[in-house]
């Protein structure tokens, strides 16, 4: 998240005017913010988004955004409003150089509706480093089917279908109709879908999806109803045991409570299955305590946004001359704290998590009423020099104008005058 990399580049002692250089010249160099090396030892997980992603195509960044461990860096190539030649040279510049390069950057990367993915956007190069990431690295991989069959053959003649548990090779099939989700409870799987049972997720309709061509050994964690068509499968891959899955339904379609594509569904869920997806594709425990878990996201979003408004408000003032010096040390011991928050967050100690960030959040209020008052000192003052400025000008006009007009000490008649003769 761009907190999190602007700290890293600052320092835990950060001030709001430092921070705010530092988001003017990274903007200026088109420095990509989300993306920051990420490693367990820093309570982080890193993912790359390439497809139909970005905050204009696709709902995952807001779903991201929510979370407080997942930094991600999306390179969008279904973006229209874009030319073609700008989306390659983004991709270009933004994919990661070589395989050390990705590896240290990122944990998972998420493939949504390739559109022209591997047609057009990314060279061979690119795709070898996604090849062997997953195969030689074990990084994990979800991806949903793309729309078109020109893009399952491009998907079928590159390495990086072999790692999906879905057979490119068969061909793109669109299933028409309503249709439900039937989670599997049989099997003996890790809890990724199964505790969204009990909250009516099997309830919610989606219009149409794509069929999912399973490969031998791979598992299906849901069906999709009445077509009896995997919703979603996975498997494990390479040297490293990948984790690698494939969704039938896009993660920008009415199913997943998106308002992208169509009506969305009342699906209230879809952003916390897509998330528990990623937690498990990186080998941490699924989440099964849902409502703790949002109340902790819900309080993290809104104290991103109070922090937003009140850095904002402090740099303002600052602007004006007021004395922040008593806020900044508030202001260290909150950055400090939301790396605790992040931390108890990371080795799922969620209680504690909402507790911290309650308190985060009341200490931020605080400030903010101490940078108002701070701000109406200041404008006391700027308002009271005004005032006096005003009303000085005023007195001196009104005593030139009594002085000539009324009183007319300072008036001489003029003499009329004439030569001698």
């Amino acid at each position: 998240m761009l907190g999190t990399y602007i700290d890293s580049m600052m320092g835990e002692a950060s001030s709001p005017v430092s921070r705010s250089a530092v988001i003017a010249v990274s903007l200026f160099l088109l420095i990509p913010l989300s993306c920051h090396a990420l490693t367990e030892d820093d309570g982080s997980l890193g993912l790359l988004l390439l497809g139909d992603v970005g905050a204009s195509g696709s709902p995952v960044d807001f779903w991201l955004e929510r979370d407080l461990i997942i930094d991600y860096f999306s390179i969008p190539m279904a973006q229209k409003s874009l030319p073609e030649k700008e989306l390659i040279r983004y991709t270009s510049i933004y994919f990661p150089r070589n395989l050390e390069h990705m590896m240290d950057l990122y944990d998972m990367m998420v493939i949504c509706e390739e559109e022209e993915l591997f047609a057009w956007y990314t060279s061979p190069r690119h795709k070898d480093i996604m090849y062997r990431a997953v195969a030689r690295e074990g990084m994990a991989l979800f991806s949903s089917l793309p729309h078109e069959h020109y893009e399952f053959v491009e998907w079928a003649n590159t390495r990086l279908s072999e790692t999906l548990p879905h057979e490119y090779a068969a061909g793109y099939t669109k299933l028409l109709g309503t249709w439900k989700l039937d989670i599997e409870t049989d099997k003996d799987l890790p809890p990724v879908f199964t505790p969204f049972v009990g909250l009516g997720m099997e309830s919610f309709e989606g219009p149409h999806l794509g069929k999912l061509h399973r490969k031998t050994g791979a598992t299906t964690w849901a069906w999709a109803v009445p077509h009896n068509s995997p919703f979603f499968i996975s498997w494990e891959y390479g040297d490293r045991d990948a984790r690698t899955s494939a969704s039938a339904n896009d993660l920008d379609e009415p199913w997943w409570g998106s308002t992208y594509r169509g009506s969305p569904s009342q699906n209230p869920w879809g952003g916390d299955l897509f998330l528990n997806i990623v937690y498990w594709s990186v080998g941490k425990e699924p989440i099964t305590d849902l409502t703790v878990v949002r109340s902790v996201r819900d309080k993290y979003s809104n104290y991103l946004v109070q922090r937003g408004v009140t850095l904002s408000l402090v740099e303002f003032i600052d602007d004006f001359g007021a004395n922040i010096a008593p806020l900044e040390s508030k202001l260290e011991e909150l950055s400090t704290g939301r790396n605790l928050a992040r931390q108890l967050y990371y080795e799922q100690r969620y209680e504690e998590a909402l507790e911290h960030i309650n308190t985060l959040f009341d200490t931020m209020m605080e400030i903010e009423q101490e940078a108002l008052k701070l701000k109406e000192r200041a404008f006391f003052w700027i308002y009271l020099i005004e005032w006096l400025v005003v009303t000085a000008a005023l007195m001196i006009v009104g005593f030139i104008t009594w002085s000539l007009m009324v009183k007319r000490r300072l008036y001489r008649e003029v003499k009329v005058t004439r030569a001698e003769t």
